[in-house]
């Protein structure tokens, strides 16, 4: 079985990358010169089939880059090359600045007349309503100019990040009570905690992959900083009212939407400090940690390799819509999935989906449940794509963060009651229960615990308060006592969790939609397991549907109304219920 990328679907060696990548100033000055021309309906054609032909030949590039140096962040040649990516993105936007301000110059009623006149533009008509939409966040011309000349500065907090976090870290080598002497990793602190023989080791563990955030916790926060004050910037220039306002406007969703699931989190952790109970009880452990989260309740020693993770989740969704299952396949096809951790590699998991390419998978697998539940949920991501592009022309064929996780986290719901109902002995459900309670901690209580921290962080830049490592750890500190009651001060390095999240620092205003699309996900697989009527094809309506709509219509849509509190309140709902059936098992 092939475990590595495969990347000739975009070039066969460097060479030709270099060629493509010297044919791009053409093309943009190409862009360029449609300035002043877009009145002319054949000009306002041309210029978005151009536009279009353009942005075939970017993703192409930087899908072959980006994903190649993904895989080694240490190969200095491969991240100068991906730099003169982001550089090129830059001088396109710095290129088309002016057309947006001069399309809605035109008004409304003479860009929908040429939509209705072409049928290549048909597909434009619904990111036109929504840039007449944001009609009064777009600025004049020479203010969207000056705005683009700022745009390579928007890629430096990422690279700064990755810098201090990945390429000039040290892995630490720890000495356990035992003896023995383990390399400590982001990759591979979360397998080897639950292996650790005493707390004392477990503190090590932790500590040592900590250790770079705590030792480096200023940069981080001049970095965080530096994020935040961007993004100040962006939503004052633009004359939104804030940076989390800013943030949802241009998918026009309401900033209840996000209030509403931050109140039912926050509201509702005593069930998350009752599980906290019910684990210290089990596990006998006096001082509960935040690290004690990867102790298993049962010493269930199984290992999935990837090859036995994959049938298990293709076994999972066998029964499903045959449509859905051949997409799901069709996404961990050999050649588009990079297994195993390797030195240098990125961390975590992603899919990365480019419009006429097939989406590739990043997976860091260590075999344990955990990684076959995140192979399910990148393969969703990946589906999802091949689901978009195939129905939707390029214009709306990308779909929103707000809705991708709803096809991951749909996934998750499909796996963890297939392994449920085949659970064979009372560790496995135990094991299983588990699984999905740590499911809802992670992704719809943490998820939103980091979501209430770049608001309360972002708020207090709006209010032009400082910000330092020391004001960042402490929302963090009080969160954690909110949540967990645990005091992370007693833990090495836990207290600049707020470094240790790359999401705040490369996609701010994120990681909220992992709990509000696991909210949605939940709601549309029990209206497909409670065989309402046409569930599962209004479900493959929206995985078809792109971006074709706004994304809260689209959850709707599909069966999850999310400007409705009681769709979060079914999370609390669900999660109490398997509380209740965790203590049962385990006293039985």
């Amino acid at each position: 079985m092939i475990k590595d990328w495969v990347l000739d679907q975009f070039y066969l060696n460097e060479q030709d990358w270099e060629k493509d990548l010297a044919s791009l100033p053409e093309k943009i000055e190409v862009l360029a010169s449609f300035k002043g021309k877009l009145g002319n309906f054949e000009d306002f054609e041309n210029f978005f089939k151009f536009e279009e032909e353009t942005s075939k030949l970017i993703y192409r590039l930087y899908g072959f880059i980006h994903l190649a140096s993904d895989l080694n962040l240490k190969d200095t040649a491969k991240a100068s090359k991906n730099q003169q990516m982001m550089l090129m993105f830059s001088k396109i936007s710095q290129a088309t600045s002016w057309s947006n301000p001069e399309i809605i110059s035109l008004g409304k009623d003479k860009v929908m007349s040429f939509v209705d006149k072409s049928d290549f533009l048909k597909a434009y008509k619904f990111p036109f309503e929504k840039l007449f939409f944001q009609q009064k966040h777009v600025l004049s011309t020479d203010q969207e100019k000056i705005l683009a000349n700022f745009g390579p500065l928007a890629q430096t907090p990422t690279s700064i990040y990755q810098a201090l976090s990945i390429v000039d870290a040290k892995d630490e080598t720890v000495e356990l009570s035992d003896g023995s002497s383990v390399v400590v990793t982001p990759s591979n602190y979360r397998s080897l905690i639950p292996t650790a023989k005493t707390a004392e080791d477990r503190e090590k563990i932790f500590g040592a992959v900590f250790k770079r955030y705590r030792e480096n916790k200023t940069a981080f926060a001049g970095v965080y900083n530096l994020v935040l004050q961007q993004k100040a910037a962006h939503y004052r220039s633009r004359n939104h009212e804030s940076h989390l306002e800013s943030a949802l406007f241009a998918n026009n969703i309401p900033t209840s939407v996000f209030h509403n699931l931050k109140d039912v989190a926050y509201e509702n952790t005593a069930l998350i400090k009752r599980y906290i109970n019910i684990r210290k009880k089990y596990l006998n452990i006096d001082k509960y940690r935040t690290y004690d989260r990867f102790i298993k309740l049962v010493n269930d020693d199984t290992k999935y390799p990837y090859e036995e993770a994959l049938q298990i989740f293709l076994n999972s969704i066998k029964d499903l819509h045959p449509e859905f299952v051949e997409k799901q396949k069709d996404a961990v096809k050999e050649g588009f999935v990079d297994v195993l951790p390797k030195d240098g590699k990125r961390t975590g998991a992603y899919s990365s989906g480019l419009y006429g390419f097939h989406p590739h998978i990043l997976l860091n697998h260590d075999e344990t449940l955990d990684s076959v539940f995140t192979l399910a949920h990148e393969a969703g991501h990946s589906a999802h794509t091949l689901f978009s592009q195939e129905a939707q022309p390029m214009a709306i064929a990308d779909y929103t963060i707000f809705v991708a996780e709803i096809a991951s986290t749909f996934n998750e719901h499909v796996l963890l009651d297939y392994l449920l109902a085949n659970a064979k002995t009372k560790s496995q459900k135990i094991d299983l229960l588990e699984t999905a309670i740590d499911g809802i901690m992670g992704t719809f209580f943490r998820q939103t615990l980091f979501a209430t921290y770049e608001y309360t962080a972002s708020e207090m830049v709006k209010e032009g308060r400082p910000i330092n490592a020391d004001v960042l750890s402490n929302i963090m500190i009080d969160l954690y006592k909110h949540y967990y009651d645990i005091d992370i001060t007693e833990e090495p390095g836990k207290q600049y969790v707020w470094a240790y999240i790359p999401h705040l620092f490369h996609t701010p205003f994120y990681v909220y939609q992992y709990a509000t699309s696991y909210s949605a996900s939940l709601k549309i697989y029990d209206n497909i397991k409670n065989n309402k009527p046409n569930a599962f094809d209004n479900y493959l309506s929206m995985l078809k549907s792109g971006g074709s709509d706004y994304p809260v219509n689209q959850a709707k849509a599909a069966g999850a109304d999310l400007t409705d509190k009681n769709t979060f309140l079914a999370v609390i709902k669900r999660f109490e219920s398997l509380l209740d059936e965790l203590e049962q098992t385990l006293a039985n």
